[in-house]
């Protein structure tokens, strides 16, 4: 994946897998770190300052790495965008509330996550 976003995204992420070889460990611990969670540590190398400011290009390389951590990441981003936890969790209903509000002609949705 790394090697298509440098073909294809020229510029943004130019010389990325020759970083990424050139400081394998550097990068092993990166993604494979739990406390703090990828997402919200700089990227080893010139990778972490300079090159890659961008909360959107690091989501593209952390789903390269670490896929299982991107929603994080996207919640992360989501939050200091807003500047609210409105947007990223999901209020608790009851179904006295969703029959009150509900008519014949405007349907109830249930999303079960």
């Amino acid at each position: 994946m790394l090697c298509e976003a440098e073909q294809t995204l020229k510029g943004d992420f130019t010389g990325i897998t020759m970083g990424v070889n050139l400081s394998a460990k550097e990068w092993k611990h990166w993604y494979q770190s739990f406390q703090p969670m990828p997402e919200e540590q700089h990227m080893p190398g010139e990778w972490g300052n300079s090159k890659c400011e961008d909360p959107i290009q690091k989501m593209i390389i952390l789903r390269a790495f670490r896929p299982d951590r991107v929603n994080f990441a996207i919640k992360n981003y989501v939050k200091a965008k807003m500047g609210k936890d409105d947007y990223i969790t999901s209020k608790p209903t009851s179904i006295t509330e969703v029959i009150e509000l509900s008519r014949p002609d405007l349907p109830v949705i249930f999303v079960l996550s």
